[in-house]
């Protein structure tokens, strides 16, 4: 058992499986994993749409992101706005192009997910999260200690 909860925490397995699952619409739109990773974040974030918002949420280095957002823009993905209120920040907006990506990504997204947890009751899935929160409010702690 312990040995489960540690693939799982490790996350390994759910890498490959990721990873597997991409393979084709990375091929079909001819984008690289992280610049997958950001158009999807973009299109649930709301009005959290800069550098510093993707970086925090992808946990990548700044200068990863603004390679991929600049290629991103130039591949006609997103359009780069700067802010009207502060002109050092700059809002990346999701194109129609990548729109387009996006109904495949969260189709794709969409249905991996309900194979995952395919057999799992609701109650089951309560609990699991219950528990992932828990598990994560824990490790928050502990970095910040």
């Amino acid at each position: 058992m312990e040995h489960q909860i540690e693939t799982v925490l490790r996350g390994g397995q759910f890498k490959k499986l990721v990873t597997s699952q991409l393979a084709g619409i990375r091929k079909k739109y001819g984008l690289r994993r992280v610049e997958m990773e950001i158009l999807y974040f973009l299109s649930k974030c709301g009005e959290n749409n800069t550098s510093k918002d993707i970086a925090h949420y992808l946990e990548m280095n700044k200068g990863h992101i603004s390679q991929a957002v600049e290629n991103l823009c130039k591949q006609g993905y997103l359009t780069a706005v700067t802010d009207v209120h502060d002109r050092r920040y700059v809002h990346f907006l999701v194109t129609d192009k990548g729109k387009v990506f996006n109904e495949d990504m969260s189709e794709l997204w969409g249905n991996m997910l309900q194979k995952i947890f395919d057999g799992i009751t609701e109650e089951e899935m309560a609990v699991f999260k219950a528990v992932a929160l828990k598990m994560g409010e824990n490790m928050d702690r502990m970095i910040n200690e």
